[in-house]
């Protein structure tokens, strides 16, 4: 995980897919959805002393797609990301940066206005500035996929699977690239 740390942590978000679906549906989906986005930009003040210590950046953007032609979303789709950088010591250089990517994706394929599959995947990454030199020395980044499918249309998820990966990289020596990282995975599996 590379990066210059200008006001935002880098971070990789990986890609959403749907899994298996139990109904067989004919899908001609065209880019002729509805996006909506939506930009709001708010000042962060940590010390309380009325100067804003850092900025936040959310950006949301959903995405509802019309498979059936009745004039309600079959599929909906949403990314959200949060970005902040925070000046802690009012140096001017950034002292911590978090972005945290949220991509849902519900499917309602059945119209009965009930999801039947869920997707969502949120990636959180924190980056720390400990030595001044405006490059991350710590990162912390936990990405969390859950996917769940509503199998007998009853409303309730019958077979949900999760995963939560955690990445600890320090650079230890100031070149901006992770020296060491640690990796920890959970995963699960519910079935109703």
């Amino acid at each position: 995980m590379e990066s210059t740390f200008d006001g935002t942590a880098e971070t990789t978000t990986d890609e959403v897919t749907i899994e298996d679906v139990v109904e067989e549906v004919d899908v001609a989906v065209t880019d002729d959805g509805i996006v909506m986005t939506d930009v709001v930009a708010s000042e962060i003040d940590i010390d309380g002393d009325g100067i804003a210590d850092g900025v936040a950046i959310t950006s949301t953007q959903i995405r509802e797609i019309d498979v059936d032609g009745d004039g309600i979303p079959d599929i909906v789709e949403t990314t959200k990301i949060v970005e902040t950088a925070v000046d802690v010591d009012g140096d001017g250089v950034p002292d911590m940066g978090t972005r945290v990517v949220t991509e849902q994706v519900v499917m309602d394929l059945n119209g009965d206005g009930t999801p039947d599959t869920i997707e969502v995947t949120e990636t959180t990454t924190v980056a720390y500035d400990t030595t001044g030199d405006g490059l991350p020395d710590v990162s912390e980044t936990v990405v969390v996929e859950a996917a769940g499918i509503d199998l007998d249309g009853d409303g309730v998820l019958d077979h949900v699977e999760a995963a939560v990966a955690d990445v600890v990289a320090v650079d230890l020596d100031g070149d901006g690239i992770p020296d060491a990282a640690v990796v920890a995975v959970e995963e699960f599996e519910i079935e109703k």
